[in-house]
């Protein structure tokens, strides 16, 4: 089984756990509560799978879910997303 990838969009300060921004979380079994969590405090979360595909699983802010790699639009912004992610050196 191939690692799949949360992207993590965090608008406030919720808590000490997850800074203000975007998380990326490569999901492994040991971290499925703290993925879990970070996807709790989040407004919108993309994941991308194994093979490439990006799926949105999480949007407070509009209606977006399911897959967007075939749409240009987002998944330029995604790609800037991913850009600024940063990572959690406990969390990978």
């Amino acid at each position: 089984m191939g690692n799949y990838t949360y992207y993590c969009e965090i608008a406030e300060d919720y808590t000490y756990e997850f800074p203000k921004g975007v998380i990326s979380i490569t999901w492994k079994r040991e971290y499925n509560t703290k993925v879990n969590r970070c996807v709790s405090y989040s407004h919108r979360v993309w994941v991308q799978g194994p093979k490439g595909g990006v799926k949105m699983v999480k949007d407070r802010e509009g209606n977006t879910y399911g897959y967007v790699t075939e749409n240009e639009e987002l998944m330029k912004e995604f790609m800037w997303v991913k850009l600024k992610a940063q990572t959690l050196p406990h969390y990978n």
